[in-house]
């Protein structure tokens, strides 16, 4: 071992899948082992439970109707009152009522949107914190713009 890395040869792949990764152009032909890189990465990695929220939230923004009920929340934070109502929402998606109101529960129990219920209608709003910023951020890229 020399330092805080090693370097081994590697072992030969399979014909077909070494062509199909060497086309690709992510083969090494060496393994090098970064040791103080590999322990702060190790170090950096959600525990379990951390992970599967990350991957809750994440999933949150892969489907369309919840990313887009994002979105709009999103703009109504500029507003007096930054909220919109499910009403709003299924204007806005052009969604069916049920399938809003299945999705903003979806984005409650993550902690993403907030309601508040004001007589018979119920109004959401961005859950406060890095959100708004996380899809500021995210529309940006989307656009082809940096962030």
């Amino acid at each position: 071992m020399k330092g805080d890395s090693y370097v081994r040869a590697s072992t030969r792949r399979p014909q077909a899948k070494r062509a199909r990764a060497d086309a690709c152009g992510e083969v090494c032909d060496v393994e090098v082992i970064q040791a103080d890189a590999v322990k702060v990465a190790r170090a950096a990695l959600p525990s379990a439970a951390e992970g599967e929220r990350l991957v809750g939230l994440f999933a949150a923004f892969a489907n369309a109707t919840r990313l887009a009920l994002l979105v709009a929340l999103r703009s109504a934070l500029g507003r007096e009152r930054p909220e919109l109502c499910v009403c709003d929402l299924v204007a806005i998606t052009g969604a069916s009522q049920s399938m809003v109101s299945h999705q903003l529960s979806v984005l409650r129990q993550l902690g993403l949107a907030t309601p508040r219920r004001e007589g018979r209608l119920i109004y959401y709003r961005l859950a406060p914190g890095p959100l708004a910023e996380l899809l500021d951020d995210a529309l940006a890229l989307a656009r082809g713009r940096q962030p």
